[in-house]
């Protein structure tokens, strides 16, 4: 065990508190590259009655924003409230759940703070009836907004100063009706002065993607779209976190990661750890790491991927003709998200000579193209217009970046930098290592 000062011990204590791809990342010192994004968040929540919608790609990090800046605007002791939509959740629902964890658990720690506060509260209207269930330490049935509104307002004025709820995964409320209460319960928090700061989290390329049409509740909004990571923030994941071990980085290995992680933040922290473990496993003392453990770190990330990446991934490309890989690996082979074919089979052609085989003609590798359109290969790509193509997740093309370079196929970049070629890393620092500050 080789990374001097640290024992096993140590080693597995350290590594959770640097590279979290499992769980959200809840510090800003670790959300790296979205300072400005945490900016807007912090300017909209200065306005009362405003509230923020994050949306983007799954994997971008979304999860990961929301509980950073709920953590940093929640005032109280107590924690923020975070709640996440299945495919069952309901307006409803989630209002219970809501109400639920605002709720005290102690009814008569309830009854004592209401009248403490008096005229200090919240001042909008609450039943008799429902004020009596709450204290009975119950969360009376919802038939409107209204009521939603009524409850949620008189609970949260006993939570903190003004909680702030994350809500999840929200484009999984599919049903239109659904998402129209969700609007009308956000205008109402406004013009009712809910004490309530709300941050939603859902994929999509905008907010009509998520909330559809409605005649005014866009007025209380914040929309945060979330981009995937630039280049320099990619760099920094991997350079905070193997500095901190005290290790110097081979700068090809650096920009590799940096590179076929395609702006996921989960990617770069899956490849970062494999490569600390690779090196804190090696016989010899390791001062920087050399590209046999990065190699070694990628063929561990792609065991570890997640599962349903994997199914997709190999449901479009394991076939009887076993030409389809090659073609998803020339999908990926640019920084633009959508492709013509025409650029796409320049890349295919270029992969398949780097490999010394012969390409499939043109007209053949336009079948396999609109064959990875179909459910039968996953539906893996999609066409936006005649001739251009994308992949249906971008999440997928992360994944399908790892897989060529796992296979030893180096795609072209995926940052659009100036004077950068295909299979080149121009613009890298001029010294071979990225080196610890140590």
């Amino acid at each position: 065990m080789t990374i001097a000062g640290y024992t096993r011990q140590a080693f597995e204590q350290k590594l959770p508190l640097l590279l979290t791809p499992t769980t959200p990342i809840r510090s800003p010192e670790f959300l790296l590259g979205r300072g400005r994004i945490l900016e807007d968040i912090r300017r909209a929540f200065v306005q009362p009655g405003r509230h923020v919608f994050i949306h983007g790609d799954r994997g971008v990090g979304k999860t990961s924003l929301a509980q950073t800046a709920a953590l940093e605007h929640h005032t109280a002791k107590s924690a923020p409230i975070l709640l996440g939509c299945d495919n069952s959740s309901t307006f409803y629902s989630i209002m219970r759940s809501l109400s639920t964890r605002l709720r005290s658990g102690d009814p008569t720690a309830t009854l004592f703070t209401r009248q403490a506060k008096g005229s200090a509260g919240w001042q909008g209207f609450v039943s008799a009836e429902f004020q009596k269930t709450i204290q009975h330490g119950a969360i009376p049935d919802f038939k409107s907004v209204d009521d939603a509104i009524s409850v949620v307002g008189y609970l949260a004025d006993q939570y903190a100063d003004q909680p702030v709820v994350v809500i999840d995964e929200f484009e999984r409320i599919h049903d239109p009706a659904e998402r129209m209460l969700f609007a009308d319960f956000i205008k109402q928090c406004g013009d009712q002065s809910v004490p309530l700061r709300l941050l939603f989290c859902g994929i999509g390329a905008s907010l009509s993607d998520l909330l559809d049409a409605h005649h005014s509740c866009y007025r209380y909004l914040t929309a945060a779209p979330l981009e995937r990571l630039a280049l320099q923030p990619r760099l920094d994941i991997i350079s905070k976190a193997t500095q901190a071990f005290g290790l110097d980085v081979e700068m090809n290995t650096a920009y590799r990661i940096a590179l076929i992680s395609d702006g996921f933040p989960h990617y770069i922290h899956l490849i970062t750890e494999k490569l600390l473990w690779q090196v804190f496993e090696d016989a010899e003392a390791v001062v920087t790491t050399m590209p046999w453990h990065y190699s070694e770190a990628v063929k561990k990330a792609v065991i570890d991927i997640e599962p349903h990446l994997k199914a997709i991934y190999e449901k479009a490309s394991l076939k009887y003709k076993a030409d389809y890989e090659s073609v998803l690996w020339a999908v990926a082979d640019d920084s633009q998200l959508k492709r013509r074919s025409t650029d796409i089979y320049n890349s295919y052609v270029r992969i398949m000579r780097n490999l010394g085989e012969e390409p499939l003609p043109r007209e053949t590798f336009n079948q396999r193209m609109n064959s990875l359109k179909k459910v039968s290969h996953a539906g893996i790509l999609k066409a936006t217009r005649q001739g251009w193509y994308e992949f249906n997740e971008a999440v997928v093309r992360g994944y399908v970046r790892l897989r060529a370079e796992a296979r030893g196929v180096q795609l072209g970049n995926d940052h659009p930098l100036d004077g950068r070629n295909p299979g080149t890393l121009g613009h890298m620092p001029e010294t071979n290592i990225i080196r610890s500050r140590q």
